[in-house]
């Protein structure tokens, strides 16, 4: 059986290193390894219970059937202002919106503790130290995938049909993915060498969620700090989201491409930071 050999040792940078297309050729050399892991990983976070990955579509059921009851029908929320809004879609909205913070949150917490807590594999100059973040960040997004597709099949039950602007969910899936990803790689190089950064990204991460239009639609927000929210590119996707997945109504071009351009900028930048730092890593540990 031959051996594959990892090198993750990184080259000289030159500005062919931010090509994206250069990046996802080298990360796709270890696609089979990813996937292991990525697999591996989420086997053993339910391998220990009685229903396993039951668990994945009976937690957001008691947590929807939540919403559904304390903010949709003792609270009464709303967050479309034109549209006939029931209970049942305002605890669709927040749970959908939710579901991409609850994403975004869990990686920036688990990021600064990544290569700290896998020094063995810090020590190895044969494992591509990148590969880390990717599945921890898949891992994590197969749950906000289920939980979409949940989405969509209570819409198919309740209304009879799914507005088909929501295939673009797997455009915003692919964006949050990238921004997360990318502020995974930066967070868990950086606290290599900023020991503390654990102890600031919790206050930061609730930040970030009143940041976002979660609770309030975003129309909510009154101008002078609208933004605030505008510049965020988590709050655009949640609420981009909501307003094609629930309502049927189609995000602006310009948008989409903001979206996409600013998600890939953090990736590429996360992606960077990390590779330029790797190199010292053993010697910071």
């Amino acid at each position: 059986m031959s051996k594959i050999v990892y090198d993750s040792i990184p080259e000289q940078f030159t500005l062919r290193s931010l090509n994206p297309w250069v990046i996802l050729k080298d990360l796709n050399k270890f696609r089979e390894l990813i996937v292991s892991m990525t697999a591996q990983s989420f086997r053993a976070a339910y391998q220990a219970s009685y229903l396993g990955i039951a668990w994945q579509v009976i937690l957001p059921l008691i947590m929807l059937s939540l919403f559904y009851f304390v903010f949709g029908v003792i609270l009464g929320g709303r967050f479309s202002q034109t549209a006939i809004e029931s209970p049942l879609d305002y605890a669709l909205a927040l749970f959908v919106g939710l579901g991409f913070f609850n994403f975004v949150a869990q990686n920036i917490g688990s990021a600064p503790s990544l290569i700290i807590s896998n020094q063995v594999y810090v020590k190895s100059l044969a494992f591509p130290l990148e590969i880390i973040s990717i599945t921890t960040v898949l891992t994590t997004l197969l749950t906000l995938v289920i939980n979409l597709i949940l989405t969509m099949v209570i819409l198919l039950i309740a209304r009879h049909h799914i507005p088909v602007s929501s295939i673009l969910s797997i455009f915003y899936i692919l964006c949050v993915f990238l921004i997360t990803l990318g502020i995974s790689w930066g967070l868990s190089a950086l606290a290599v060498f900023l020991r503390d950064l654990s102890a600031i990204v919790s206050p930061i991460t609730i930040m970030l969620m009143f940041m976002c239009p979660i609770f309030y639609p975003a129309s909510m927000v009154p101008k002078k700090i609208k933004w605030i929210i505008q510049a965020n590119p988590l709050a655009v996707i949640i609420e981009d989201v909501r307003e094609s997945m629930l309502y049927g109504v189609w995000p602006s071009l310009h948008s989409v491409i903001y979206v996409f351009a600013v998600s890939l900028g953090i990736a590429i930048l996360g992606y960077t930071i990390f590779t330029r730092s790797q190199a010292i890593f053993a010697d910071c540990l």
